[in-house]
C-alpha cells in the first residue's frame, strides 16, 4: 500500500478515519512501516496515537530497539523521532537488550556516530 503515490495518499486518508484506528493498531502495522522507513507515515501514526510507541514486537522490541535491530539503511532521522515522542531508552528486550547497548554493534556504529554527532543522544 506504501509502495507508490497513490498507495501513500490512500493510506493517509485511512489514518485520518477515527474509526480504523483500532484496527490500525490491532495489527503490527506501526512494526510494517518501521521495517520500510515510511517516516511520514509513522509520524503521522505516532501522532494519532501516541500509545503505539509502547508496543512491542514478538522479541519484545519497542519502536526504537526495532529499528536499531531490525532496520538496515539510514535510520537517525527516525531513531530521532521515536527518542523525540518518548520511546524509553532504559526498556529491555527479552533478550535484555537495551538501546545503548545496542547502539554500540557493528552494525549501529555508523548510526550511533550520527546521533552523537547532531545531539541527539
Amino acid at each position: 500500500m506504501t509502495g507508490n503515490r497513490d498507495g501513500r495518499l490512500l493510506f493517509k486518508r485511512l489514518l485520518e478515519e477515527k474509526t480504523l484506528r483500532a484496527w490500525l493498531t490491532s495489527i503490527k502495522l506501526l512494526f510494517i512501516l518501521l521495517n520500510k522507513k515510511e517516516c511520514k507515515l509513522i509520524k503521522k501514526l505516532l501522532r494519532l496515537i501516541p500509545n503505539l510507541i509502547q508496543q512491542t514486537d514478538d522479541d519484545g522490541n519497542d519502536p526504537l530497539l526495532y529499528v536499531c535491530l531490525k532496520v538496515v539503511g539510514c535510520r537517525h532521522h527516525l531513531v530521532a523521532f521515536l527518542i523525540t515522542m518518548g520511546c524509553d531508552l532504559e526498556r529491555r528486550n527479552i533478550y535484555g537488550q537495551h538501546f545503548f547497548q545496542v547502539l554500540q554493534g557493528r552494525k549501529n556504529r555508523k548510526l550511533l556516530e550520527i546521533l552523537i554527532e547532531r545531539g541527539t543522544i
